[in-house]
């Protein structure tokens, strides 16, 4: 049923939207998707984005959802413990899939998390097959406050359940924790102050930096040479020809009750349900012949739509009330549903109805160097 009665009402629906309206749409979309980016979550997905980035090489994505019992554990690192002790970290647990490595942030000098992601490659390149899992995320440091790096931290399913500062000694958490222990162990051994930025914090710096205004502006400007047109060909003769509207049924449609209310197989045409009562005029308005046989067309006691394929891009926000001004009328926009609706082949098309005998009548003209008043 749900078919049947999108189907009914595309032929009034299709036309709801004028075209300065549908673009305004577009552009408020795409201002709202670059707003989204920078809501409460804004962060998350970047840093989740980038840890897939990062960890190209590895098979698998420590983020997943851990199983309840599963034990694992994440390392936190800095730079500021040298390239020689992470290496030796990372020979060491390049097989475990259960132990993963974590970097704060950026160092002083790194202006992109590309920067950052290159040093991390750097130290793992050499692992052709099975390279250590290394993220960047400050998440770990920052659910227990790590100043100092390494800390350890061990997990059973997601839950924290043992730290420990100093230590990267997964064999002896694992010990704690079948004995029974949680919680802070203490710190055990030599540390070194992380050296690298919060992501989180220079992510949010820079948000904070980004000038909505400019932005929204850029993107109005940017519509309208990147905005596509849907486009029909030119028509070649001048006929007409007959379409009926009519949909088969695939499935049975029954009610809750039971009740078959239509059978697959069963025919139906629209405009006995719904008399179609306009004239839709679908024309391209960058071309002068379309525009003047437009304007040629006699009045009519049908509600007239116009609709285009196209707007001329040079003319900017300026090009609908440019149209819309040459027929003092609204303009509306060709969109895929209209050419489907109504079996549009070429351009200009003029669509009427016959109500009583249930079909549309589709003019189609060759207007090429035709001369009109």
């Amino acid at each position: 049923m749900v078919k049947i009665i999108n189907l009914l009402l595309l032929v009034s629906l299709s036309f709801n939207c004028n075209a300065n309206t549908d673009i305004d749409m577009q552009v408020q979309q795409a201002i709202k998707n670059g707003q989204d980016a920078l809501d409460s979550g804004f962060i998350d997905r970047l840093l989740k984005k980038n840890n897939v980035a990062v960890n190209e090489l590895s098979e698998s994505y420590q983020g997943a959802s851990a199983s309840p019992t599963e034990i694992s554990y994440k390392i936190l690192i800095s730079a500021s413990m040298g390239d020689d002790e992470i290496k030796r970290l990372f020979k060491a647990y390049q097989y475990r899939q259960d132990v993963a490595f974590y970097i704060r942030g950026l160092l002083k000098h790194e202006k992109t998390i590309t920067d950052a992601s290159l040093r991390i490659y750097a130290l793992v390149r050499d692992y052709k097959t099975t390279p250590p899992l290394v993220y960047l995320d400050p998440t770990p440091f920052n659910d227990v406050g790590a100043v100092v790096a390494p800390i350890i931290l061990a997990y059973q399913g997601n839950e924290l359940m043992l730290s420990a500062t100093g230590l990267t000694n997964t064999a002896y958490m694992h010990g704690q924790l079948l004995s029974g222990k949680t919680g802070d162990l203490g710190s055990f051994g030599a540390t070194a102050e992380i050296s690298e930025r919060d992501l989180t914090e220079i992510l949010k710096e820079r948000a904070e930096k980004l000038d909505t205004d400019k932005l929204i502006a850029e993107a109005k400007d940017n519509y309208w040479p990147k905005v596509k047109f849907l486009q029909l060909p030119e028509a070649l003769a001048t006929r007409q020809r007959k379409f009926v509207p009519e949909i088969t049924l695939n499935a049975d449609i029954v009610t809750q009750e039971g009740v078959v209310i239509a059978r697959r197989g069963d025919t139906f045409n629209t405009l006995e349900r719904m008399p179609f009562t306009q004239r839709v005029i679908i024309f391209d308005a960058t071309n002068d012949d379309h525009i003047a046989f437009v304007k040629s067309l006699p009045p009519t006691h049908l509600r007239t739509k116009l609709i285009t394929t196209k707007f001329d891009r040079t003319k900017e926000w300026n090009a609908i009330k440019y149209v819309e001004a040459l027929f003092n009328s609204p303009v509306y926009m060709l969109n895929k549903d209209l050419i489907n609706a109504f079996d549009l082949r070429v351009l200009p098309t003029v669509i009427e109805a016959d109500n009583e005998q249930d079909f549309f009548i589709l003019s189609e003209f060759d207007v090429r160097g035709s001369e009109y008043e």
